[in-house]
């Protein structure tokens, strides 16, 4: 089978996980959807918060390493976000909830748990090599936008928070949608040489699961405006990611 064959397939069983069902320990209407999953959303958004200083910090660490060891570094690299992709997968997408009790988004868990084994796939082809060589001025548009992917300034209640303090205590590194832009941008700053199937494999499933989200800001009750922008990071690098061959080319 061709690579564009290869893809197509990709897409096509990704596309159609997202018919995949929710569970629920008590009974629920399928209108009652966005409900279900907002439900979800407030309980992991704050589950492991506790975490997110370690992971921002461990994020900037591996970032540095990249920078001073490059290629070196490589392996550890793949195995961090990997290991990020598979923790989102469960910790993002399993809840108990009042409304609910025993919640799974099954869509996202297993679209997330797939980009996480792409990743670790890649522990052992090593084709992401992380390597910066000066590019076009215009390359870097992706690391403002990551920037405050990383930063995600905002309140529990979905309000903006500028804090700098945020910038080691956000949801950045336990929840999917802040975590990912930052992820695909390191991708696309050392493109052309990254593993073509983790680069689009990623950018696809975070374009599918925000433009879900960016949904919500007309049907989820409570979603804010500020919380719609905050996602415009991961749609607009995922889509980016996406199209980087056609863009940029492939050299």
């Amino acid at each position: 089978m061709d690579e564009g064959r290869k893809f197509l397939l990709i897409f096509i069983v990704l596309f159609l996980c997202l018919f995949l069902p929710s569970y629920a320990s008590k009974p629920f209407k399928q209108e009652e959807i966005t409900l279900l999953i907002r439900d979800v959303m407030i309980k992991t958004s704050v589950a492991y918060l506790w975490l997110s200083p370690i992971l921002h910090l461990t994020t900037i660490a591996i970032i540095i390493a990249i920078f001073r060891y490059r290629q070196r570094i490589g392996r550890v690299a793949d195995a961090y976000f990997g290991i990020l992709f598979l923790f989102f997968a469960f910790s993002n997408n399993i809840a108990t909830t009042e409304n609910y009790g025993l919640t799974i988004i099954t869509s996202n868990l297993v679209q997330m748990a797939v980009v996480g084994l792409f990743w670790m796939w890649d522990v052992f082809k090593s084709r992401n090599v992380y390597v910066f060589q000066s590019l076009p001025l215009w390359r870097y548009w992706v690391v403002p936008l990551a920037i405050l992917a990383f930063w995600s300034p905002m309140n529990a209640d979905l309000s903006p928070n500028f804090s700098p303090l945020l910038l080691l205590t956000s949801s950045f590194g336990v929840m999917f949608c802040p975590t990912t832009p930052v992820i695909i941008a390191i991708l696309t700053l050392i493109y052309p040489k990254v593993n073509r199937y983790v680069l689009v494999v990623t950018s696809f499933v975070g374009f599918l699961i925000d433009i879900f989200n960016a949904m919500s800001l007309f049907i989820m009750p409570g979603y804010t405006l500020w919380n719609f922008i905050l996602h415009i990071p991961l749609i607009s690098i995922s889509l980016y990611g996406l199209l980087i061959t056609r863009i940029v080319g492939n050299h």
